[in-house]
């Protein structure tokens, strides 16, 4: 995991002990760069929020590409400020947008998050959404003094069981009946977590 020191820009958050740290820093795997958006991007993630089996199990908001690219600008505009750190995986080797990951969930009171995090289609089964998970539970729980991240997904959603568990998070539990999937059944929820 290498975060590089000289990204870090004008305006940035402080930590629980007053140390100056940057919000959604750069970070770099083996094989994946975790990086801010940027408006180019918009070709890649609207792919995912459009694309029927990644929608499966999880809900996306019915956008235009022009509103999904409004969006895309809020996230940049906000980033030195917004706690909700949300990063692009961008594969080392071709600069190719893979899926992206971010902090959906803030729970301060008891100082955990959660993440969620979506990999394009053509780059399931090659073990990237788990490295980038590994790298971001890392820097959530050691540069952002989290105590604990925590990841959930539908019960139906096997493979993300194995991308959480080959980050290192530990089955928690299970909640059921949370999910309304496409069929009109519902599902549970299984809660995963990695703590320091």
């Amino acid at each position: 995991l290498h975060i590089p020191s000289h990204s870090f820009p004008t305006r940035r958050s402080s930590d629980l002990y007053g140390v100056i740290k940057m919000l959604s820093p750069r970070i770099e795997t083996d094989r994946l760069i975790l990086r801010r958006y940027k408006e180019s991007d918009i070709d890649a993630i609207y792919e995912i929020i459009t694309d029927e089996r990644l929608a499966k199990y999880i809900k996306y908001p019915n956008l235009t590409k022009d509103e999904e690219l409004e969006c895309i600008k809020k996230w940049i505009s906000e980033a030195d400020e917004n706690k909700y750190e949300k990063w692009v995986m961008e594969l080392k080797s071709t600069g190719e947008v893979v899926g992206n990951i971010d902090v959906n969930t803030v729970v301060k009171k008891h100082n955990y998050c959660n993440v969620g995090y979506t990999v394009r289609y053509k780059f399931w089964g090659n073990g990237y959404a788990a490295e980038a998970l590994k790298a971001v539970a890392d820097h959530l729980l050691n540069n952002r003094d989290y105590y604990l991240v925590e990841c959930s997904c539908n019960e139906l959603n096997v493979q993300s069981f194995r991308v959480m568990e080959k980050a290192g998070f530990i089955k928690d539990g299970y909640i059921s009946n949370r999910r309304l999937n496409k069929d009109g059944k519902y599902s549970g929820v299984v809660y995963y977590s990695k703590s320091k």
